[in-house]
């Protein structure tokens, strides 16, 4: 098998779940034998990337021609094989670098998000589920782009399994622990869960939320909390890793999801890798990663009362609790732990580029 050099990149804010599918598809193509390379905006500067080589270099937009000039003088040194955009902005730049560097190396857009529109000039494309898929010919065909030349497959985010057995427990501790990890953001529904747990305290239910990450909505959640008079049942981690996140979940009984616009929430496989049930909004895109009754249950979209609904059914059956965690974790074995992925990845590239 050749050895590529590949150009890992993404532009725009990719704070959460894209830059770590970003870090882990790398790790998984080094896993196989190909080098890797990172290269991003000043924007993502922040992001954890300390092992990995990289090439940071800033862009103001999809237009930006000096900064596609600056990168077809580095693309014309390093010479890379393939390119991984994770982003419509890093597909444009890349498109426009190679043009000016008059080189020929085929730019792959991964499909994070139903926002597939500025990913049509990519050469290929991974999609992170069917939906996404779906997405993108229905653009490519409003818009008139032909694709039928382009190389495709859909291949989901990849998680790393746990070292740790999940127990199953079949019985549940007061009070009943349930978890978020996630941006705090409005559309990642945070404030949903938080008033389902108001709701659960006054019709006398036991329970603890722990919410484990950080963002632009933090103080509003931590207002929601103070005037629900929920600070002891609602308690805020931060950002979390490692020995936290092992903590994380070993202590909650259900993970909650109750984003209303991720494509493929990596907290959904990454609750079935701890073997934890899930509670996740009923959106397509969860729905092809969620089977209601099987590894978890489905609620409406921003629906309080359902959410609530739906965990008194968990609380009071702790067995399906049970159930439904060790259908998930078989999930994250089969689908999408990290050495399946990387040989799905490694199979579309042999296919097709190498």
């Amino acid at each position: 098998m050749k050895k590529l050099k590949i150009v890992h990149t993404v532009y725009g804010d990719a704070s959460g779940g894209r830059w770590q599918a970003m870090l882990n598809t790398f790790d998984a193509l080094e896993s196989k034998g190909h080098e890797g390379f990172l290269v991003y905006g000043d924007e993502n500067k922040k992001l954890k990337s300390e092992s990995y080589p990289k090439f940071v270099l800033n862009s103001s937009g999809f237009y930006d021609l000096i900064a596609a000039v600056k990168l077809a003088l580095w693309l014309r040194s390093y010479r890379p094989d393939l390119v991984i955009a994770h982003s419509g902005r890093a597909v444009y730049l890349f498109k426009n670098a190679m043009f000016f560097a008059q080189i020929k190396c085929p730019v792959i857009a991964m499909n994070h998000s139903h926002n597939v529109k500025r990913t049509l000039r990519a050469d290929g494309f991974i999609h992170i589920t069917p939906y996404v898929a779906q997405c993108v010919a229905e653009v490519a065909k409003k818009k008139g782009v032909d694709l039928s030349q382009k190389p495709q497959a859909v291949i989901p985010n990849l998680i790393h399994l746990p070292d740790d057995e999940p127990s199953f427990a079949k019985k549940l501790g007061e009070p009943v622990v349930l978890g978020i990890m996630t941006r705090l953001v409005e559309y990642k529904g945070t404030h949903i869960a938080i008033s389902a747990v108001e709701q659960l305290k006054q019709k006398g239910y036991m329970v603890k939320l722990l919410i484990a990450g950080d963002g632009e909505q933090k103080e509003f959640l931590f207002e929601q909390v103070k005037d629900l008079n929920l600070e002891s049942e609602v308690e805020f981690l931060g950002w979390i890793s490692g020995e936290q996140k092992r903590k994380f979940y070993k202590d909650i009984d259900i993970a909650l999801v109750p984003t209303m616009n991720d494509t493929q929430p990596l907290a959904i496989s990454d609750a079935f890798a701890w073997g934890k049930p899930v509670v996740a909004r009923a959106h397509i895109s969860a729905q092809q990663i969620g089977r209601q009754g099987e590894n978890g249950l489905m609620t409406k979209c921003g629906d309080v009362q359902d959410l609530v609904n739906n965990l008194i059914i968990l609380i009071e059956s702790p067995e399906q609790i049970s159930r439904m965690a060790q259908v998930g974790h078989q999930d994250a074995e089969n689908e999408y732990q990290f050495c399946k992925v990387a040989d799905k990845l490694i199979t579309f590239l042999d296919s097709t580029y190498i």
